[in-house]
């Protein structure tokens, strides 16, 4: 047990025990020691207790306790150490040990059994089953594996096939669309817009003379609204010919073909056949210096037949354009 100063050890002034440090200088209060046997306080510069007389820095004495202490061990001597037991030799029996494996020479090595060749018998293999002809399997044996086409060939089918379906929807599918039914009464004129026309391929025809002929124009059929046809058909001021050029129209892939027949006032007569109805073909007859009359009929695909063109050219002295 530590007790501090009555004075602060550096100013002089009076401490309280509890204090640690002091309130007029601020210097910090050591605990004064204390006696290690009665626990009394000691004043600075005792060498012995003023209570119990202990000299001051002794050590405390051992405390009492019922428990004895532990003896000290006793030092053993060097000549003292106990030795180590000796090795015991190993005891000796008739037994033998068991030998060790001989090692395999190279050329003592296991050769691998030889092998046996098959064992012929009088067995048959089981015959093929036959094939009968007319059923796939005799049609797969006779033509043998297929052969990959190349794509050189499946081109020219893709080609082919192209070329089939356009000429089915030329040939089948235009018709349809033209429809049928029958002529409606024709109107008392037909008007045929005129003008110039490109050459092209014409039919071959034919000049007769016949007995009657009539150079008055007769009635005309009116087409469908699916089957209108643009014609011109217009006369030459100087050569006097009559030239007929087909531009088509809503029934241009339906009609088949247009028969023209040129009347001419000396009583003969020309007909011409134009088949190949391109927008623009055109079809240049030979007409006279006096009247000359014109009749297109058309022919269609699904067997329909009109009369779209009857027209006279006049006869004038002065030449001009019709």
């Amino acid at each position: 047990m530590t007790e501090n100063p009555a004075n602060c050890p550096k100013c002089g002034s009076p401490v309280t025990p509890a204090m640690k440090f002091c309130e007029s200088c601020g210097a910090k209060i050591e605990a004064l020691p204390a006696c290690t046997k009665c626990g009394a306080a000691l004043a600075p510069g005792l060498k012995f207790c003023e209570n119990c007389g202990t000299p001051v820095g002794a050590a405390a004495p051992p405390a009492v306790t019922g428990e004895k202490p532990a003896p000290a061990p006793v030092p053993v001597r060097a000549e003292e150490k106990i030795a180590p037991e000796p090795v015991k030799p190993p005891v000796k029996t008739d037994e033998k040990p068991a030998p060790a494996p001989a090692a395999v020479r190279a050329e003592e090595k296991i050769a691998p059994e030889p092998v046996k060749p098959p064992v012929k018998t009088d067995e048959k293999p089981a015959p093929a089953p036959a094939v009968v002809k007319g059923t796939p399997a005799a049609a797969a044996q006779a033509t043998g594996p297929k052969q990959p086409m190349s794509q050189t060939t499946m081109i020219i089918a893709g080609i082919v096939v192209l070329a089939l379906l356009a000429a089915a929807a030329y040939f089948v599918v235009l018709p349809m669309l033209s429809g049928t039914g029958t002529p409606a009464t024709p109107p008392a004129t037909q008007t045929v817009s005129q003008g110039s026309g490109s050459p092209a391929v014409t039919s071959s025809g034919n000049t007769a003379t016949a007995g009657t002929v009539s150079l008055v124009a007769g009635p005309t059929d009116s087409l469908p609204s699916d089957r209108t046809l643009i014609i011109d058909v217009e006369r030459d001021a100087i050569s006097r010919n009559i030239i007929v050029t087909f531009q088509g129209g809503n029934g241009q892939y339906g009609v088949r073909e247009l028969v023209i027949t040129l009347t001419r006032s000396d009583g003969t007569t020309e007909t011409k056949t134009m088949s190949r109805l391109e927008r623009g073909n055109s079809i240049t007859l030979t007409g006279s210096d006096k009247e000359n009359r014109v009749e297109i009929t058309a022919n269609f695909y699904n067997g329909e037949t009109y009369k779209v063109v009857d027209k006279v050219f006049e006869y004038k002295k002065r030449m001009g354009t019709y």
